[in-house]
């Protein structure tokens, strides 16, 4: 079960850096602060990913940072559902009225 938590540990850290580079790039590119702060709050979600990974390879280093399986599997799906939700077509949306 330990190497099954350093996976999703991993797993989570690269998901949640590499989320937070897309919106952190697309805070420059737009001048959106609303990206600035997915950005943010995703490199804390990498920070504290990270934590779990350290803990499982070195206990007790940092008190407190073990992430567990469930946490881990819930933000790999939440990561998920937010990348879906940058690059899905949103067919239900209306589109502007044509000139």
């Amino acid at each position: 079960m330990n190497d099954l938590g350093l996976i999703l540990d991993a797993i989570a850290f690269v998901l949640a850096v590499l989320l937070a580079l897309i919106a952190l790039g697309a805070a420059l590119r737009y001048r959106d602060l609303r990206f600035a702060a997915v950005g943010a709050a995703l490199a804390v979600l990498g920070l504290v990913s990270a934590f779990g990974a350290v803990d499982r390879l070195w206990p007790r280093t940092i008190p407190g940072s073990e992430l567990g399986v469930v946490p881990a599997v819930l933000l790999i799906v939440s990561e998920t559902l937010l990348y879906l939700s940058f690059v899905a077509a949103r067919s239900w949306t209306l589109r502007p009225p044509s000139p």
